[in-house]
Protein backbone atom coordinates (compact mmCIF):
# COMPACT_ATOMS: atom_id res chain seq x y z
CA UNK A 1 0.00 0.00 0.00
CA UNK A 2 2.65 2.46 0.91
CA UNK A 3 4.70 1.60 -2.48
CA UNK A 4 1.39 2.86 -4.24
CA UNK A 5 0.65 5.72 -2.59
CA UNK A 6 4.35 7.08 -3.61
CA UNK A 7 3.41 5.56 -7.37
CA UNK A 8 0.29 8.19 -6.85
CA UNK A 9 2.20 10.83 -5.27
CA UNK A 10 4.55 10.33 -8.06
CA UNK A 11 2.34 10.73 -11.14
CA UNK A 12 0.62 13.75 -9.43
CA UNK A 13 3.59 15.36 -9.18
CA UNK A 14 4.24 14.91 -13.23
CA UNK A 15 1.22 15.66 -13.72
CA UNK A 16 1.36 19.24 -12.02
CA UNK A 17 4.76 19.81 -14.02
CA UNK A 18 3.57 18.84 -17.66
CA UNK A 19 0.23 21.07 -16.54
CA UNK A 20 2.63 24.14 -15.49
CA UNK A 21 5.33 23.26 -18.61
CA UNK A 22 2.26 23.90 -20.82
CA UNK A 23 1.21 27.24 -19.28
CA UNK A 24 4.93 28.48 -19.93
CA UNK A 25 4.93 27.13 -23.34
CA UNK A 26 1.25 28.74 -24.03
CA UNK A 27 2.80 32.22 -22.59
CA UNK A 28 6.10 32.01 -24.21
CA UNK A 29 4.14 31.16 -27.88
CA UNK A 30 2.85 34.50 -27.09
CA UNK A 31 4.84 37.13 -25.37
CA UNK A 32 5.75 38.71 -29.34
CA UNK A 33 2.26 40.23 -29.18
CA UNK A 34 1.16 43.53 -27.71
CA UNK A 35 -1.51 41.95 -26.05
CA UNK A 36 -2.01 38.54 -24.19
CA UNK A 37 -4.53 37.14 -25.62
CA UNK A 38 -5.07 37.45 -29.32
CA UNK A 39 -7.57 35.48 -31.39
CA UNK A 40 -9.08 36.38 -34.92
CA UNK A 41 -12.37 34.44 -35.30
CA UNK A 42 -12.43 33.79 -39.38
CA UNK A 43 -12.49 30.40 -41.78
CA UNK A 44 -8.66 29.97 -40.98
CA UNK A 45 -9.30 29.32 -37.02
CA UNK A 46 -7.74 26.21 -36.51
CA UNK A 47 -5.75 25.40 -40.20
CA UNK A 48 -1.43 24.89 -39.97
CA UNK A 49 -1.72 28.35 -41.38
CA UNK A 50 -3.76 30.38 -38.61
CA UNK A 51 -1.50 27.86 -35.79
CA UNK A 52 1.57 29.07 -37.53
CA UNK A 53 0.80 32.64 -36.42
CA UNK A 54 0.77 31.99 -32.86
CA UNK A 55 -2.93 33.30 -32.73
CA UNK A 56 -5.03 32.10 -29.06
CA UNK A 57 -7.89 29.31 -30.26
CA UNK A 58 -11.29 29.19 -28.28
CA UNK A 59 -11.79 25.43 -29.21
CA UNK A 60 -8.01 24.63 -27.30
CA UNK A 61 -8.20 27.04 -24.43
CA UNK A 62 -11.76 27.94 -23.18
CA UNK A 63 -13.98 25.44 -21.67
CA UNK A 64 -17.04 27.42 -22.31
CA UNK A 65 -16.84 30.22 -24.47
CA UNK A 66 -19.36 32.90 -25.25
CA UNK A 67 -22.89 32.30 -24.23
CA UNK A 68 -23.01 28.61 -23.96
CA UNK A 69 -23.32 27.89 -20.42
CA UNK A 70 -26.19 25.30 -20.67
CA UNK A 71 -23.00 22.84 -22.37
CA UNK A 72 -22.78 22.41 -18.47
CA UNK A 73 -26.22 21.05 -17.71
CA UNK A 74 -27.45 17.42 -17.72
CA UNK A 75 -30.27 16.44 -20.06
CA UNK A 76 -33.27 16.94 -17.61
CA UNK A 77 -31.24 20.54 -15.00
CA UNK A 78 -32.92 21.20 -11.99
CA UNK A 79 -35.57 23.61 -12.35
CA UNK A 80 -33.77 25.69 -9.72
CA UNK A 81 -31.19 26.73 -12.65
CA UNK A 82 -33.45 29.08 -14.47
CA UNK A 83 -34.24 32.76 -13.86
CA UNK A 84 -37.41 33.81 -11.97
CA UNK A 85 -39.33 36.78 -12.11
CA UNK A 86 -42.48 37.18 -9.99
CA UNK A 87 -41.79 33.60 -9.30
CA UNK A 88 -42.52 32.21 -12.27
CA UNK A 89 -39.33 30.60 -13.91
CA UNK A 90 -37.64 31.47 -16.79
CA UNK A 91 -35.94 28.94 -19.29
CA UNK A 92 -34.36 31.54 -21.43
CA UNK A 93 -32.25 32.93 -18.79
CA UNK A 94 -30.03 31.36 -15.68
CA UNK A 95 -30.85 32.19 -11.70
CA UNK A 96 -26.57 32.94 -10.74
CA UNK A 97 -27.51 32.64 -7.36
CA UNK A 98 -28.35 29.12 -7.70
CA UNK A 99 -26.62 26.39 -5.77
CA UNK A 100 -27.46 23.61 -8.49
CA UNK A 101 -26.42 25.85 -11.27
CA UNK A 102 -23.15 26.39 -9.66
CA UNK A 103 -22.57 22.31 -8.34
CA UNK A 104 -23.46 21.52 -12.35
CA UNK A 105 -20.62 23.71 -13.48
CA UNK A 106 -18.25 22.29 -10.60
CA UNK A 107 -19.09 19.15 -11.88
CA UNK A 108 -18.36 20.06 -15.13
CA UNK A 109 -15.09 21.24 -14.97
CA UNK A 110 -14.23 18.60 -12.22
CA UNK A 111 -15.25 15.82 -14.94
CA UNK A 112 -13.30 17.69 -18.28
CA UNK A 113 -10.99 19.73 -17.07
CA UNK A 114 -10.04 18.54 -13.45
CA UNK A 115 -8.08 20.89 -10.96
CA UNK A 116 -4.38 20.59 -12.35
CA UNK A 117 -4.98 22.12 -15.78
CA UNK A 118 -5.55 25.90 -16.50
CA UNK A 119 -8.46 26.58 -18.87
CA UNK A 120 -10.57 29.78 -19.11
CA UNK A 121 -14.70 29.77 -18.70
CA UNK A 122 -16.99 32.34 -19.81
CA UNK A 123 -19.42 32.56 -16.83
CA UNK A 124 -22.09 34.76 -19.20
CA UNK A 125 -25.93 35.04 -19.01
CA UNK A 126 -28.10 33.90 -22.22
CA UNK A 127 -28.01 36.88 -24.77
CA UNK A 128 -31.26 38.54 -23.82
CA UNK A 129 -32.19 40.98 -21.06
CA UNK A 130 -34.07 39.03 -19.33
CA UNK A 131 -32.61 39.18 -15.13
CA UNK A 132 -33.24 36.68 -12.41
CA UNK A 133 -35.26 38.55 -9.37
CA UNK A 134 -35.45 36.01 -7.21
CA UNK A 135 -34.69 36.92 -3.00
CA UNK A 136 -31.40 35.40 -3.43
CA UNK A 137 -30.01 37.26 -6.58
CA UNK A 138 -32.37 40.45 -5.24
CA UNK A 139 -30.26 40.22 -2.45
CA UNK A 140 -27.05 39.79 -4.10
CA UNK A 141 -27.94 43.15 -5.77
CA UNK A 142 -29.77 42.36 -9.27
CA UNK A 143 -31.89 45.02 -10.55
CA UNK A 144 -34.96 44.15 -13.22
CA UNK A 145 -32.07 44.83 -16.15
CA UNK A 146 -28.52 44.31 -14.47
CA UNK A 147 -27.49 40.91 -13.44
CA UNK A 148 -24.17 41.66 -12.28
CA UNK A 149 -23.91 41.16 -8.46
CA UNK A 150 -25.19 37.59 -9.04
CA UNK A 151 -23.21 36.86 -12.05
CA UNK A 152 -19.76 38.25 -9.92
CA UNK A 153 -20.92 36.39 -7.21
CA UNK A 154 -21.26 33.02 -8.30
CA UNK A 155 -17.70 33.67 -10.29
CA UNK A 156 -15.86 34.35 -7.08
CA UNK A 157 -17.07 31.00 -5.40
CA UNK A 158 -15.63 29.32 -8.81
CA UNK A 159 -12.35 31.56 -8.87
CA UNK A 160 -11.61 30.44 -5.20
CA UNK A 161 -12.94 26.54 -5.98
CA UNK A 162 -10.52 26.25 -8.90
CA UNK A 163 -7.69 28.60 -8.38
CA UNK A 164 -5.39 27.35 -11.85
CA UNK A 165 -8.36 27.85 -14.07
CA UNK A 166 -9.78 31.50 -15.05
CA UNK A 167 -13.07 33.22 -15.42
CA UNK A 168 -14.74 35.73 -17.32
CA UNK A 169 -17.66 37.72 -17.01
CA UNK A 170 -18.70 40.15 -19.48
CA UNK A 171 -19.93 43.42 -19.83
CA UNK A 172 -22.71 43.26 -22.62
CA UNK A 173 -26.66 42.43 -22.26
CA UNK A 174 -27.61 42.62 -18.79
CA UNK A 175 -24.33 42.00 -17.44
CA UNK A 176 -23.90 46.55 -16.95
CA UNK A 177 -21.90 46.73 -14.01
CA UNK A 178 -18.44 46.29 -12.54
CA UNK A 179 -18.62 44.96 -9.24
CA UNK A 180 -16.67 47.71 -6.18
CA UNK A 181 -14.19 45.44 -5.31
CA UNK A 182 -11.53 44.63 -7.48
CA UNK A 183 -11.43 40.72 -8.85
CA UNK A 184 -9.60 38.03 -7.95
CA UNK A 185 -6.21 36.92 -9.72
CA UNK A 186 -8.14 34.27 -11.77
CA UNK A 187 -11.17 36.33 -13.00
CA UNK A 188 -11.54 38.67 -15.93
CA UNK A 189 -14.09 40.23 -18.45
CA UNK A 190 -14.97 40.15 -21.88
CA UNK A 191 -16.25 43.91 -22.76
CA UNK A 192 -18.24 43.95 -25.83
CA UNK A 193 -17.43 47.02 -28.18
CA UNK A 194 -20.66 46.61 -29.96
CA UNK A 195 -21.80 49.72 -29.00
CA UNK A 196 -18.37 51.58 -30.29
CA UNK A 197 -18.75 52.13 -33.52
CA UNK A 198 -16.48 51.26 -36.40
CA UNK A 199 -14.83 54.02 -37.49
CA UNK A 200 -11.51 56.22 -38.67
CA UNK A 201 -12.27 58.98 -36.85
CA UNK A 202 -13.23 59.63 -33.06
CA UNK A 203 -16.79 59.27 -32.05
CA UNK A 204 -18.87 60.54 -29.02
CA UNK A 205 -18.83 56.78 -28.25
CA UNK A 206 -14.77 56.33 -28.35
CA UNK A 207 -14.12 58.31 -24.89
CA UNK A 208 -16.50 56.84 -23.19
CA UNK A 209 -15.81 53.31 -24.18
CA UNK A 210 -11.86 53.97 -23.30
CA UNK A 211 -13.28 54.87 -19.71
CA UNK A 212 -15.27 51.82 -19.76
CA UNK A 213 -12.27 49.90 -20.57
CA UNK A 214 -9.75 52.24 -17.71
CA UNK A 215 -12.50 51.67 -15.07
CA UNK A 216 -12.18 47.63 -15.39
CA UNK A 217 -8.56 47.90 -15.63
CA UNK A 218 -9.17 48.90 -12.11
CA UNK A 219 -10.88 45.79 -11.03
CA UNK A 220 -9.09 42.72 -12.84
CA UNK A 221 -5.79 42.98 -14.64
CA UNK A 222 -7.34 40.50 -17.51
CA UNK A 223 -9.79 42.81 -19.53
CA UNK A 224 -10.56 41.47 -22.98
CA UNK A 225 -12.01 43.26 -25.90
CA UNK A 226 -14.36 41.46 -27.78
CA UNK A 227 -14.39 43.62 -31.22
CA UNK A 228 -16.40 42.83 -34.99
CA UNK A 229 -14.64 42.37 -38.03
CA UNK A 230 -17.67 42.01 -40.60
CA UNK A 231 -20.83 42.95 -41.84
CA UNK A 232 -22.88 39.89 -40.32
CA UNK A 233 -25.45 40.59 -42.82
CA UNK A 234 -23.59 40.07 -45.65
CA UNK A 235 -20.57 37.72 -45.53
CA UNK A 236 -19.62 38.52 -49.58
CA UNK A 237 -19.33 41.97 -49.78
CA UNK A 238 -15.44 42.80 -48.91
CA UNK A 239 -15.53 44.75 -45.85
CA UNK A 240 -12.40 46.83 -44.98
CA UNK A 241 -11.11 46.96 -41.53
CA UNK A 242 -7.99 48.10 -41.26
CA UNK A 243 -7.86 51.47 -41.00
CA UNK A 244 -10.25 51.19 -38.38
CA UNK A 245 -8.89 48.53 -36.65
CA UNK A 246 -5.26 50.39 -36.38
CA UNK A 247 -7.16 52.58 -34.27
CA UNK A 248 -8.47 50.70 -32.07
CA UNK A 249 -5.89 48.48 -31.25
CA UNK A 250 -3.65 51.57 -30.30
CA UNK A 251 -6.61 52.71 -28.06
CA UNK A 252 -7.17 49.46 -26.59
CA UNK A 253 -3.74 49.65 -25.62
CA UNK A 254 -3.14 52.79 -23.72
CA UNK A 255 -6.17 52.18 -21.46
CA UNK A 256 -5.15 49.11 -20.12
CA UNK A 257 -6.73 46.04 -22.18
CA UNK A 258 -4.62 42.89 -22.46
CA UNK A 259 -6.61 40.81 -24.32
CA UNK A 260 -8.23 40.77 -28.01
CA UNK A 261 -11.07 38.71 -29.71
CA UNK A 262 -11.70 39.75 -33.15
CA UNK A 263 -15.35 38.42 -33.92
CA UNK A 264 -15.12 37.51 -38.00
CA UNK A 265 -17.50 35.23 -39.77
CA UNK A 266 -15.96 32.16 -38.11
CA UNK A 267 -16.61 29.46 -39.63
CA UNK A 268 -18.50 30.60 -42.93
CA UNK A 269 -16.65 31.77 -45.59
CA UNK A 270 -16.36 35.59 -46.04
CA UNK A 271 -14.49 37.77 -48.77
CA UNK A 272 -10.62 38.23 -48.34
CA UNK A 273 -10.91 36.83 -45.10
CA UNK A 274 -7.59 35.14 -45.28
CA UNK A 275 -5.52 38.36 -46.10
CA UNK A 276 -7.42 39.96 -42.77
CA UNK A 277 -5.97 37.11 -41.04
CA UNK A 278 -2.48 37.83 -41.90
CA UNK A 279 -2.27 41.53 -41.95
CA UNK A 280 -4.75 41.63 -38.66
CA UNK A 281 -2.14 39.72 -36.90
CA UNK A 282 0.42 41.81 -37.79
CA UNK A 283 -1.40 44.61 -36.35
CA UNK A 284 -1.78 42.72 -32.90
CA UNK A 285 1.57 42.15 -32.92
CA UNK A 286 2.65 45.08 -33.13
CA UNK A 287 -0.36 48.30 -33.26
CA UNK A 288 2.34 50.42 -35.11
CA UNK A 289 2.67 47.72 -37.93
CA UNK A 290 2.39 49.56 -41.11
CA UNK A 291 -0.57 47.36 -42.61
CA UNK A 292 -0.38 49.07 -45.86
CA UNK A 293 3.13 48.33 -46.73
CA UNK A 294 2.18 44.62 -44.96
CA UNK A 295 -1.11 44.19 -47.08
CA UNK A 296 0.24 44.60 -50.29
CA UNK A 297 3.55 42.09 -49.33
CA UNK A 298 1.05 39.31 -48.17
CA UNK A 299 -1.57 39.82 -51.18
CA UNK A 300 1.85 39.13 -53.71
CA UNK A 301 3.35 35.82 -51.38
CA UNK A 302 -0.62 34.84 -51.58
CA UNK A 303 -1.51 36.17 -54.99
CA UNK A 304 1.03 36.11 -57.36
CA UNK A 305 -1.08 36.76 -60.54
CA UNK A 306 -3.97 39.10 -59.09
CA UNK A 307 -2.43 39.97 -55.88
CA UNK A 308 -1.55 43.56 -56.80
CA UNK A 309 -5.33 43.81 -58.38
CA UNK A 310 -6.42 42.96 -54.97
CA UNK A 311 -4.30 45.22 -53.25
CA UNK A 312 -5.25 48.14 -55.03
CA UNK A 313 -8.86 47.16 -54.67
CA UNK A 314 -8.59 46.99 -50.71
CA UNK A 315 -7.26 49.95 -50.82
CA UNK A 316 -9.50 51.68 -52.80
CA UNK A 317 -12.18 50.58 -50.02
CA UNK A 318 -9.59 52.03 -47.03
CA UNK A 319 -9.52 55.18 -48.93
CA UNK A 320 -12.95 55.64 -49.22
CA UNK A 321 -13.62 54.75 -45.90
CA UNK A 322 -11.04 57.73 -44.59
CA UNK A 323 -12.68 59.92 -47.15
CA UNK A 324 -16.34 59.33 -46.08
CA UNK A 325 -15.29 58.97 -42.45
CA UNK A 326 -18.88 57.44 -41.61
CA UNK A 327 -19.21 54.77 -38.90
CA UNK A 328 -19.22 51.37 -40.53
CA UNK A 329 -22.41 48.73 -39.98
CA UNK A 330 -22.05 45.56 -38.49
CA UNK A 331 -25.84 44.96 -39.68
CA UNK A 332 -27.09 46.59 -42.80
CA UNK A 333 -27.65 46.40 -46.19
CA UNK A 334 -26.26 47.34 -50.09
CA UNK A 335 -27.29 50.84 -49.71
CA UNK A 336 -25.46 51.29 -46.63
CA UNK A 337 -23.07 50.06 -47.71
CA UNK A 338 -22.64 52.56 -50.58
CA UNK A 339 -22.79 55.10 -48.38
CA UNK A 340 -19.98 53.95 -46.17
CA UNK A 341 -17.19 51.55 -47.46
CA UNK A 342 -18.32 50.20 -51.10
CA UNK A 343 -17.14 52.48 -53.47
CA UNK A 344 -19.58 51.16 -56.57
CA UNK A 345 -17.45 51.75 -59.82
CA UNK A 346 -14.07 50.89 -58.19
CA UNK A 347 -16.11 47.32 -56.93
CA UNK A 348 -17.13 46.61 -60.34
CA UNK A 349 -13.91 47.40 -62.33
CA UNK A 350 -12.94 45.30 -59.61
CA UNK A 351 -14.94 41.78 -59.86
CA UNK A 352 -14.47 41.82 -63.73
CA UNK A 353 -10.81 42.04 -63.84
CA UNK A 354 -10.17 39.48 -60.92
CA UNK A 355 -12.48 37.04 -62.88
CA UNK A 356 -9.92 37.91 -66.06
CA UNK A 357 -7.08 37.81 -64.55
CA UNK A 358 -7.50 35.02 -62.11
CA UNK A 359 -7.63 32.80 -65.29
CA UNK A 360 -3.96 33.02 -65.86
CA UNK A 361 -2.96 31.60 -62.67
CA UNK A 362 -1.82 28.94 -61.24
CA UNK A 363 -4.62 26.58 -60.01
CA UNK A 364 -4.57 27.08 -55.94
CA UNK A 365 -4.66 30.85 -56.58
CA UNK A 366 -7.54 30.63 -59.40
CA UNK A 367 -9.81 28.45 -57.67
CA UNK A 368 -9.55 30.82 -54.57
CA UNK A 369 -9.88 34.05 -56.98
CA UNK A 370 -13.17 32.41 -58.86
CA UNK A 371 -14.79 31.08 -55.75
CA UNK A 372 -14.39 34.98 -54.50
CA UNK A 373 -15.63 36.15 -57.96
CA UNK A 374 -18.96 33.88 -57.40
CA UNK A 375 -19.10 35.39 -53.56
CA UNK A 376 -19.11 39.20 -55.22
CA UNK A 377 -21.81 37.58 -57.23
CA UNK A 378 -24.44 38.71 -54.25
CA UNK A 379 -22.96 42.01 -54.53
CA UNK A 380 -23.96 42.65 -58.13
CA UNK A 381 -27.24 40.80 -57.32
CA UNK A 382 -28.02 43.31 -54.88
CA UNK A 383 -26.53 46.46 -56.69
CA UNK A 384 -29.38 45.51 -58.82
CA UNK A 385 -32.00 45.13 -56.26
CA UNK A 386 -31.56 48.25 -55.23
CA UNK A 387 -31.62 50.04 -58.30
CA UNK A 388 -34.87 48.23 -59.53
CA UNK A 389 -33.12 46.72 -62.35
CA UNK A 390 -33.50 42.93 -62.34
CA UNK A 391 -32.59 42.15 -66.19
CA UNK A 392 -30.24 39.01 -65.90
CA UNK A 393 -30.52 38.40 -62.60
CA UNK A 394 -30.72 34.93 -63.08
CA UNK A 395 -27.48 33.94 -64.76
CA UNK A 396 -25.86 35.65 -62.17
CA UNK A 397 -28.54 33.79 -59.53
CA UNK A 398 -27.13 30.10 -60.77
CA UNK A 399 -23.04 31.46 -61.19
CA UNK A 400 -24.05 32.34 -56.83
CA UNK A 401 -25.28 28.83 -56.19
CA UNK A 402 -22.27 27.36 -57.72
CA UNK A 403 -20.57 28.32 -54.42
CA UNK A 404 -23.46 25.95 -52.54
CA UNK A 405 -22.97 23.04 -54.81
CA UNK A 406 -19.48 23.11 -55.74
CA UNK A 407 -17.52 24.85 -52.74
CA UNK A 408 -19.23 23.65 -49.32
CA UNK A 409 -20.54 27.47 -48.67
CA UNK A 410 -23.99 27.28 -47.92
CA UNK A 411 -24.60 30.53 -45.60
CA UNK A 412 -23.74 34.44 -46.33
CA UNK A 413 -24.40 35.96 -42.92
CA UNK A 414 -24.68 35.51 -39.21
CA UNK A 415 -28.24 34.59 -39.42
CA UNK A 416 -27.34 31.48 -41.57
CA UNK A 417 -29.10 32.98 -44.59
CA UNK A 418 -28.52 30.86 -47.08
CA UNK A 419 -27.63 30.67 -50.75
CA UNK A 420 -30.70 29.02 -51.60
CA UNK A 421 -33.40 30.85 -49.86
CA UNK A 422 -31.54 34.42 -51.50
CA UNK A 423 -32.20 33.03 -54.78
CA UNK A 424 -35.74 31.80 -53.81
CA UNK A 425 -36.68 35.22 -52.87
CA UNK A 426 -35.12 37.28 -55.77
CA UNK A 427 -37.01 35.07 -57.56
CA UNK A 428 -39.89 36.07 -55.83
CA UNK A 429 -38.84 39.68 -55.59
CA UNK A 430 -38.66 39.96 -59.50
CA UNK A 431 -42.00 38.49 -59.80
CA UNK A 432 -43.65 41.03 -57.06
CA UNK A 433 -41.73 43.64 -58.76
CA UNK A 434 -43.56 42.94 -62.42
CA UNK A 435 -46.66 42.55 -60.34
CA UNK A 436 -46.25 45.82 -59.15
CA UNK A 437 -46.32 48.14 -62.71
CA UNK A 438 -49.14 49.90 -61.48
CA UNK A 439 -47.46 51.41 -58.82
CA UNK A 440 -48.59 55.10 -58.27
CA UNK A 441 -46.04 56.15 -55.95
CA UNK A 442 -42.82 55.10 -57.24
CA UNK A 443 -40.39 58.26 -56.81
CA UNK A 444 -43.00 60.28 -55.62
CA UNK A 445 -41.75 61.71 -52.06
CA UNK A 446 -42.93 61.76 -48.59
CA UNK A 447 -42.97 63.99 -45.74
CA UNK A 448 -41.35 62.86 -42.39
CA UNK A 449 -44.08 63.83 -39.98
CA UNK A 450 -42.24 62.31 -37.27
CA UNK A 451 -38.78 61.95 -35.97
CA UNK A 452 -36.66 59.77 -38.20
CA UNK A 453 -33.69 57.50 -36.58
CA UNK A 454 -30.50 59.09 -38.21
CA UNK A 455 -29.61 55.27 -39.36
CA UNK A 456 -33.43 55.80 -41.54
CA UNK A 457 -33.22 59.15 -42.44
CA UNK A 458 -34.01 58.95 -46.16
CA UNK A 459 -37.83 58.40 -46.85
CA UNK A 460 -37.06 58.03 -50.61
CA UNK A 461 -36.43 54.03 -50.04
CA UNK A 462 -40.43 54.07 -49.55
CA UNK A 463 -41.31 55.18 -53.01
CA UNK A 464 -38.29 53.31 -55.03
CA UNK A 465 -40.48 51.08 -56.42
CA UNK A 466 -38.07 48.51 -55.04
CA UNK A 467 -39.60 45.59 -52.79
CA UNK A 468 -36.78 43.33 -50.67
CA UNK A 469 -36.95 39.79 -49.94
CA UNK A 470 -38.76 38.03 -46.72
CA UNK A 471 -34.65 37.32 -45.45
CA UNK A 472 -33.85 41.16 -45.84
CA UNK A 473 -35.24 43.76 -44.12
CA UNK A 474 -32.80 46.47 -45.91
CA UNK A 475 -34.73 48.15 -48.23
CA UNK A 476 -36.70 49.95 -46.08
CA UNK A 477 -36.74 51.98 -43.17
CA UNK A 478 -36.70 50.80 -38.98
CA UNK A 479 -38.28 53.22 -36.62
CA UNK A 480 -37.15 52.66 -33.64
CA UNK A 481 -38.00 55.70 -31.79
CA UNK A 482 -40.29 55.35 -28.12
CA UNK A 483 -42.98 57.68 -29.85
CA UNK A 484 -46.25 55.93 -29.48
CA UNK A 485 -47.65 57.33 -32.89
CA UNK A 486 -45.33 57.37 -35.74
CA UNK A 487 -46.30 59.36 -39.17
CA UNK A 488 -45.81 60.15 -42.24
CA UNK A 489 -47.36 62.35 -45.42
CA UNK A 490 -48.35 61.16 -48.53
CA UNK A 491 -49.66 63.09 -51.22
CA UNK A 492 -53.11 63.30 -52.33
CA UNK A 493 -53.76 62.13 -55.82
CA UNK A 494 -56.86 62.11 -58.24
CA UNK A 495 -58.12 58.76 -58.89
CA UNK A 496 -55.86 57.06 -55.99
CA UNK A 497 -58.30 53.82 -54.19
CA UNK A 498 -55.34 51.76 -52.39
CA UNK A 499 -52.08 52.22 -50.41
CA UNK A 500 -50.09 49.14 -50.08
CA UNK A 501 -47.61 49.03 -47.08
CA UNK A 502 -44.99 46.52 -46.65
CA UNK A 503 -43.94 45.42 -43.45
CA UNK A 504 -40.90 43.53 -42.09
CA UNK A 505 -40.96 41.20 -39.45
CA UNK A 506 -37.91 39.88 -37.53
CA UNK A 507 -37.70 38.25 -34.34
CA UNK A 508 -34.47 37.62 -33.73
CA UNK A 509 -33.66 42.05 -34.20
CA UNK A 510 -37.32 42.43 -32.26
CA UNK A 511 -38.83 43.99 -34.94
CA UNK A 512 -42.62 43.56 -35.36
CA UNK A 513 -45.67 44.81 -36.62
CA UNK A 514 -47.16 47.98 -36.04
CA UNK A 515 -50.34 47.89 -33.77
CA UNK A 516 -52.44 49.72 -35.89
CA UNK A 517 -52.04 51.75 -38.74
CA UNK A 518 -54.54 54.76 -39.31
CA UNK A 519 -55.62 56.88 -42.76
CA UNK A 520 -56.21 60.48 -41.75
CA UNK A 521 -56.88 63.49 -43.58
CA UNK A 522 -57.23 66.63 -42.36
CA UNK A 523 -56.91 65.39 -38.37
CA UNK A 524 -60.18 62.70 -39.05
CA UNK A 525 -59.29 59.02 -39.17
CA UNK A 526 -60.86 58.04 -42.82
CA UNK A 527 -59.45 54.30 -41.91
CA UNK A 528 -57.86 51.96 -39.87
CA UNK A 529 -55.93 48.18 -40.65
CA UNK A 530 -55.02 45.70 -38.15
CA UNK A 531 -51.67 43.98 -40.10
CA UNK A 532 -51.05 40.63 -39.14
CA UNK A 533 -48.65 38.25 -40.18
CA UNK A 534 -48.86 36.51 -43.31
CA UNK A 535 -46.92 32.96 -43.49
CA UNK A 536 -43.88 32.68 -41.30
CA UNK A 537 -42.60 34.66 -38.13
CA UNK A 538 -40.02 36.08 -40.47
CA UNK A 539 -40.66 37.86 -43.23
CA UNK A 540 -42.87 40.43 -45.33
CA UNK A 541 -46.11 40.98 -45.03
CA UNK A 542 -48.27 43.89 -46.68
CA UNK A 543 -51.68 45.69 -46.10
CA UNK A 544 -53.92 47.10 -48.37
CA UNK A 545 -56.03 50.42 -46.52
CA UNK A 546 -58.70 51.86 -48.73
CA UNK A 547 -58.32 55.85 -49.24
CA UNK A 548 -61.79 57.54 -49.58
CA UNK A 549 -62.27 60.86 -51.99
CA UNK A 550 -60.28 63.64 -49.85
CA UNK A 551 -58.52 66.64 -50.36
CA UNK A 552 -54.84 67.60 -49.28
CA UNK A 553 -52.50 65.27 -47.89
CA UNK A 554 -52.95 61.90 -46.49
CA UNK A 555 -51.28 60.69 -42.98
CA UNK A 556 -50.17 57.60 -42.85
CA UNK A 557 -50.00 57.16 -38.53
CA UNK A 558 -48.48 53.85 -37.17
CA UNK A 559 -49.67 52.70 -33.73
CA UNK A 560 -46.40 50.97 -31.84
CA UNK A 561 -46.62 47.53 -30.46
CA UNK A 562 -45.41 47.90 -26.64
CA UNK A 563 -43.98 44.64 -27.03
CA UNK A 564 -41.96 45.14 -29.46
CA UNK A 565 -39.10 47.57 -29.94
CA UNK A 566 -38.89 48.60 -33.87
CA UNK A 567 -41.03 48.37 -36.42
CA UNK A 568 -40.08 48.11 -39.79
CA UNK A 569 -41.74 49.67 -43.37
CA UNK A 570 -40.29 48.52 -46.85
CA UNK A 571 -42.10 50.23 -49.38
CA UNK A 572 -45.44 52.20 -49.88
CA UNK A 573 -47.28 51.91 -52.92
CA UNK A 574 -50.45 53.47 -54.18
CA UNK A 575 -52.95 52.12 -56.90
Amino acid sequence: MKRKKILELVMLLLAMHAAWSCGEQTQAKHTSYAFDYTEIYLPEHGSAEYDSLSLHNLDKEWGIWGHNLGQVLPEYPSQAVYAKRNGMPYREQFCFSSEELYKYIVEFIDSDYGVLSSSRFAILPNDNQITCLCPKCKAAGNSSDDASPAVMQMIRRLAKHFPKHMFFTSHYGCVKSMPEEPMPKNVGVLVSAIDFPLSVTETDKEKEFATLLADWSQKTHNVYVWDYINNFDDYFTPFPVFSVMERRFKLYKEVGANGIFLNGSGEDYSSLSRLKLLVLSSMLENPDTDWRKELKQKAMELYPTTGELIYDFMMAQENYVQKLQKELPLYDGITTALKTYLPREDFEEFHDALFAQCQDAAPEEQAEMEKLCKAMELTRLELMRKDGQLEDYESRLETLLTLDSNDDIHVYSESSWSLASYAKDYRLLAERNAQSSGNRLKGVKLQALSTLDPEYDDLSILTDGVLGMPTNYHNGIVINSPELKWSIGVPAMPGLKTLRVWLVTNPAFRMGLPKRINLLSGGNVLNTVEPKLSGGKVGHTFVDISVPPAGGMLTLEFARNKEVPSMGIEEIEGF
